[in-house]
């Protein structure tokens, strides 16, 4: 039948508790589409903006986009549709398990720490295999 579209930015500090810390989301652009069918209302969204993530393997911070789409029907008798809940459940989702600064990060020496990103370090190789101990042993 008819329809409505908006967009908006939205404060960071609404979805200050979507994603673990340290991670935090930065900036927030929505875009819906609302239309109108006979018994319901088909929104249509799209989520994008900014996150500050922390890197899993060199544990710098790092800012990285982020885009998702929902859709979503309500009956047409509800008089307030909110859409707040539906947003943060689709941020929510965006959360990876693990962020990487870039996909060839070396992360950090498990003997001293220092970012491999940066340079190598002194440390000599450490074989970290369980079964390390009994290679010889047997013949």
């Amino acid at each position: 039948m008819g329809g409505l579209d908006c967009t908006a930015r939205l404060s960071p500090k609404y979805f200050a508790d979507v994603f673990a810390a340290p991670n935090q989301i930065t900036q927030v652009n929505v875009a819906l589409s609302f239309s109108v069918a006979s018994h319901e209302i088909l929104v249509r969204g799209n989520i994008s903006g900014k996150r500050r993530v922390q890197c899993a393997r060199c544990l710098k911070m790092t800012e990285q986009p982020f885009a998702e789409e929902f859709l979503e029907t309500y009956s047409n008798k509800l008089e307030i549709i909110d859409i707040m809940l539906l947003v943060r459940q689709t941020l929510a989702l965006t959360e990876e398990i693990r962020f990487l600064c870039k996909p060839d990060c070396k992360g950090l020496c498990p003997q001293c720490g220092q970012d491999l990103n940066e340079g190598p370090c002194a440390c000599k190789p450490v074989n970290l295999s369980p079964f390390a101990e009994l290679k010889g042993k047997f013949k």
